[in-house]
Protein backbone atom coordinates (compact mmCIF):
# COMPACT_ATOMS: atom_id res chain seq x y z
CA UNK A 1 0.00 0.00 0.00
CA UNK A 2 2.81 2.41 0.87
CA UNK A 3 4.39 1.82 -2.55
CA UNK A 4 1.12 2.90 -4.20
CA UNK A 5 0.98 6.00 -2.02
CA UNK A 6 4.65 6.89 -2.46
CA UNK A 7 4.17 9.26 -5.45
CA UNK A 8 1.53 11.19 -3.49
CA UNK A 9 3.77 11.32 -0.42
CA UNK A 10 6.68 12.72 -2.41
CA UNK A 11 4.48 15.28 -4.17
CA UNK A 12 3.00 16.44 -0.86
CA UNK A 13 6.43 16.74 0.78
CA UNK A 14 7.67 18.89 -2.10
CA UNK A 15 4.44 20.91 -2.06
CA UNK A 16 4.73 21.43 1.70
CA UNK A 17 8.27 22.77 1.38
CA UNK A 18 7.30 25.06 -1.51
CA UNK A 19 4.41 26.56 0.45
CA UNK A 20 6.58 27.05 3.51
CA UNK A 21 9.43 28.83 1.75
CA UNK A 22 7.23 30.77 -0.70
CA UNK A 23 5.09 32.28 2.07
CA UNK A 24 8.17 33.20 4.10
CA UNK A 25 9.88 34.61 1.02
CA UNK A 26 6.90 36.85 0.25
CA UNK A 27 6.77 38.13 3.84
CA UNK A 28 10.56 38.29 4.26
CA UNK A 29 10.88 42.04 3.50
CA UNK A 30 8.32 42.87 6.21
CA UNK A 31 10.10 40.65 8.72
CA UNK A 32 13.46 42.18 7.79
CA UNK A 33 12.20 45.73 8.37
CA UNK A 34 10.51 44.88 11.67
CA UNK A 35 13.58 43.05 12.96
CA UNK A 36 15.72 46.16 12.63
CA UNK A 37 14.32 47.39 15.96
CA UNK A 38 13.89 45.35 19.12
CA UNK A 39 10.71 47.19 20.08
CA UNK A 40 9.07 45.54 17.05
CA UNK A 41 9.62 41.98 18.32
CA UNK A 42 6.03 41.66 19.55
CA UNK A 43 4.83 42.66 16.08
CA UNK A 44 7.21 40.06 14.64
CA UNK A 45 5.58 37.43 16.85
CA UNK A 46 2.10 38.42 15.67
CA UNK A 47 3.28 38.25 12.06
CA UNK A 48 4.70 34.78 12.73
CA UNK A 49 1.27 33.69 14.01
CA UNK A 50 -0.31 35.04 10.82
CA UNK A 51 2.35 33.33 8.70
CA UNK A 52 1.80 29.98 10.43
CA UNK A 53 -1.93 30.29 9.84
CA UNK A 54 -1.38 30.78 6.10
CA UNK A 55 1.15 27.95 5.77
CA UNK A 56 -1.02 25.43 7.62
CA UNK A 57 -4.10 26.50 5.64
CA UNK A 58 -2.44 25.92 2.27
CA UNK A 59 -0.81 22.69 3.48
CA UNK A 60 -4.24 21.43 4.62
CA UNK A 61 -3.25 20.92 8.25
CA UNK A 62 -5.83 21.67 10.93
CA UNK A 63 -5.37 22.00 14.68
CA UNK A 64 -7.42 20.30 17.39
CA UNK A 65 -6.40 21.67 20.81
CA UNK A 66 -7.34 20.41 24.26
CA UNK A 67 -6.54 22.49 27.35
CA UNK A 68 -6.34 20.65 30.67
CA UNK A 69 -6.49 24.09 32.32
CA UNK A 70 -8.65 26.51 30.28
CA UNK A 71 -7.22 29.69 31.79
CA UNK A 72 -3.44 29.60 31.61
CA UNK A 73 -2.96 33.19 32.75
CA UNK A 74 -0.42 35.54 31.29
CA UNK A 75 2.70 33.46 31.92
CA UNK A 76 5.53 33.47 31.11
CA UNK A 77 6.28 29.76 30.89
CA UNK A 78 9.06 27.42 29.94
CA UNK A 79 7.15 25.52 27.27
CA UNK A 80 8.21 21.90 26.76
CA UNK A 81 6.84 19.82 23.89
CA UNK A 82 7.76 16.57 22.20
CA UNK A 83 9.53 17.03 18.87
CA UNK A 84 8.57 14.69 16.03
CA UNK A 85 8.43 16.91 12.94
CA UNK A 86 9.45 20.23 11.41
CA UNK A 87 5.73 20.89 11.53
CA UNK A 88 5.99 21.29 15.33
CA UNK A 89 7.65 24.69 15.03
CA UNK A 90 5.01 26.11 12.69
CA UNK A 91 2.17 24.61 14.69
CA UNK A 92 3.38 26.12 17.98
CA UNK A 93 2.30 29.56 16.75
CA UNK A 94 -1.23 28.21 16.32
CA UNK A 95 -1.20 26.31 19.62
CA UNK A 96 -0.41 29.40 21.69
CA UNK A 97 -1.06 32.40 19.46
CA UNK A 98 -1.60 34.80 22.38
CA UNK A 99 1.45 33.79 24.45
CA UNK A 100 4.55 35.62 23.26
CA UNK A 101 7.36 33.10 23.05
CA UNK A 102 10.84 32.56 21.67
CA UNK A 103 12.40 29.30 20.55
CA UNK A 104 15.72 27.93 21.76
CA UNK A 105 17.09 25.93 18.84
CA UNK A 106 20.24 24.37 17.47
CA UNK A 107 22.84 26.69 15.99
CA UNK A 108 22.53 24.75 12.71
CA UNK A 109 19.36 26.76 12.08
CA UNK A 110 21.58 29.79 11.47
CA UNK A 111 22.57 28.10 8.19
CA UNK A 112 19.02 27.62 6.95
CA UNK A 113 17.94 30.10 4.26
CA UNK A 114 15.23 32.62 5.12
CA UNK A 115 14.45 31.32 8.64
CA UNK A 116 17.98 32.03 9.88
CA UNK A 117 17.03 35.70 10.23
CA UNK A 118 14.82 34.79 13.20
CA UNK A 119 17.62 33.02 15.07
CA UNK A 120 19.98 35.90 14.35
CA UNK A 121 17.58 38.52 15.68
CA UNK A 122 14.79 37.11 17.88
CA UNK A 123 14.97 33.43 18.74
CA UNK A 124 17.91 31.91 20.60
CA UNK A 125 20.43 29.71 18.81
CA UNK A 126 22.70 27.49 20.88
CA UNK A 127 25.70 25.36 19.97
CA UNK A 128 25.52 22.50 22.44
CA UNK A 129 29.14 21.57 21.78
CA UNK A 130 30.32 24.91 23.15
CA UNK A 131 29.75 25.59 26.83
CA UNK A 132 30.05 29.35 26.28
CA UNK A 133 27.24 29.26 23.72
CA UNK A 134 25.04 27.36 26.16
CA UNK A 135 25.71 29.86 28.92
CA UNK A 136 24.91 32.81 26.66
CA UNK A 137 21.65 31.13 25.64
CA UNK A 138 20.63 30.54 29.27
CA UNK A 139 21.43 34.15 30.25
CA UNK A 140 19.43 35.48 27.29
CA UNK A 141 16.53 33.13 28.09
CA UNK A 142 16.45 34.28 31.73
CA UNK A 143 16.36 37.91 30.62
CA UNK A 144 13.55 37.26 28.16
CA UNK A 145 11.52 35.45 30.83
CA UNK A 146 11.90 38.53 33.04
CA UNK A 147 10.64 40.62 30.11
CA UNK A 148 7.49 38.50 29.89
CA UNK A 149 8.45 36.25 26.99
CA UNK A 150 7.88 32.51 27.30
CA UNK A 151 10.62 30.17 26.09
CA UNK A 152 9.92 27.09 23.94
CA UNK A 153 12.35 24.22 24.30
CA UNK A 154 12.08 20.74 22.81
CA UNK A 155 13.70 18.87 25.71
CA UNK A 156 14.59 15.84 23.59
CA UNK A 157 17.21 18.05 21.95
CA UNK A 158 16.16 17.11 18.42
CA UNK A 159 13.81 14.90 16.41
CA UNK A 160 14.24 11.23 17.35
CA UNK A 161 14.53 8.69 14.54
CA UNK A 162 11.91 6.41 16.10
CA UNK A 163 9.12 8.91 16.69
CA UNK A 164 6.65 8.94 18.40
CA UNK A 165 8.81 7.21 21.03
CA UNK A 166 10.26 9.97 23.20
CA UNK A 167 14.00 10.38 23.53
CA UNK A 168 15.34 11.06 27.05
CA UNK A 169 14.88 14.68 28.09
CA UNK A 170 17.88 16.93 28.57
CA UNK A 171 18.21 19.12 31.66
CA UNK A 172 18.36 22.61 30.13
CA UNK A 173 14.65 23.47 30.18
CA UNK A 174 14.24 22.31 33.77
CA UNK A 175 17.33 24.08 35.03
CA UNK A 176 16.06 27.27 33.43
CA UNK A 177 12.59 26.88 34.95
CA UNK A 178 13.91 26.15 38.46
CA UNK A 179 16.49 28.94 38.44
CA UNK A 180 13.93 31.47 37.16
CA UNK A 181 11.03 30.06 39.23
CA UNK A 182 8.93 29.92 36.07
CA UNK A 183 6.30 27.18 35.54
CA UNK A 184 6.84 24.41 33.03
CA UNK A 185 4.04 24.15 30.45
CA UNK A 186 4.05 20.60 29.01
CA UNK A 187 2.53 20.09 25.55
CA UNK A 188 1.86 16.81 23.77
CA UNK A 189 1.77 16.95 19.97
CA UNK A 190 0.17 13.66 19.01
CA UNK A 191 -0.08 13.47 15.22
CA UNK A 192 2.68 15.49 13.59
CA UNK A 193 4.92 12.47 13.09
CA UNK A 194 2.14 11.01 10.92
CA UNK A 195 1.46 14.25 9.05
CA UNK A 196 5.06 15.12 8.20
CA UNK A 197 7.76 12.76 9.41
CA UNK A 198 11.37 13.83 8.96
CA UNK A 199 12.66 10.32 8.26
CA UNK A 200 13.23 9.13 5.56
CA UNK A 201 13.89 12.54 4.03
CA UNK A 202 11.90 12.14 0.81
CA UNK A 203 9.68 9.14 1.43
CA UNK A 204 8.71 9.51 5.10
CA UNK A 205 5.02 9.71 6.03
CA UNK A 206 3.43 12.96 4.85
CA UNK A 207 -0.20 13.90 4.32
CA UNK A 208 -2.80 16.55 5.11
CA UNK A 209 -4.87 16.05 8.24
CA UNK A 210 -5.70 17.08 11.79
CA UNK A 211 -3.00 17.62 14.41
CA UNK A 212 -4.25 16.84 17.90
CA UNK A 213 -2.52 18.70 20.71
CA UNK A 214 -2.90 18.57 24.48
CA UNK A 215 -1.81 21.57 26.56
CA UNK A 216 -1.28 20.14 30.02
CA UNK A 217 -1.61 21.91 33.36
CA UNK A 218 1.45 24.06 34.18
CA UNK A 219 3.90 22.66 36.71
CA UNK A 220 4.93 25.30 39.31
CA UNK A 221 8.62 25.53 40.17
CA UNK A 222 8.59 28.16 42.93
CA UNK A 223 10.66 26.91 45.85
CA UNK A 224 12.35 24.17 43.83
CA UNK A 225 16.12 23.72 43.70
CA UNK A 226 18.63 21.52 41.88
CA UNK A 227 17.58 18.50 43.96
CA UNK A 228 14.15 18.70 42.35
CA UNK A 229 15.45 18.72 38.78
CA UNK A 230 15.25 14.97 38.11
CA UNK A 231 11.72 14.69 39.52
CA UNK A 232 10.58 17.74 37.53
CA UNK A 233 12.10 16.34 34.35
CA UNK A 234 10.45 12.94 34.88
CA UNK A 235 7.09 14.46 35.75
CA UNK A 236 7.15 16.52 32.54
CA UNK A 237 8.25 13.48 30.52
CA UNK A 238 5.39 11.38 31.91
CA UNK A 239 2.78 14.07 31.23
CA UNK A 240 3.87 14.49 27.63
CA UNK A 241 4.34 10.77 27.04
CA UNK A 242 0.98 9.67 28.46
CA UNK A 243 -1.21 10.67 25.48
CA UNK A 244 1.38 9.27 23.05
CA UNK A 245 1.30 5.87 24.74
CA UNK A 246 -2.50 5.95 24.81
CA UNK A 247 -2.70 6.80 21.11
CA UNK A 248 -0.18 4.12 20.15
CA UNK A 249 -2.14 1.52 22.13
CA UNK A 250 -5.20 2.24 19.98
CA UNK A 251 -3.31 1.71 16.72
Amino acid sequence: MKILLLPFIIVYRVYFALVFFLVLLILYPIFWILLLREENFTRVFKLKVFTARIILFFDFVWLNRKFEQPDLGEGPYVICANHASYLDIILMYRILPRKRFLFIGKSELLKWPIINIFFKKVDIAVNREKRSSGMRAIIRARNELKNGWSIVIFPEGGIPVDTPILAPFKNGAFTLAIDSEIPILPITIIDNWKLFNVYPFLTGPARPGVSRVIIHKPIPTVGMNKKDLINLRQRTFDMINGPLLEDNAKN
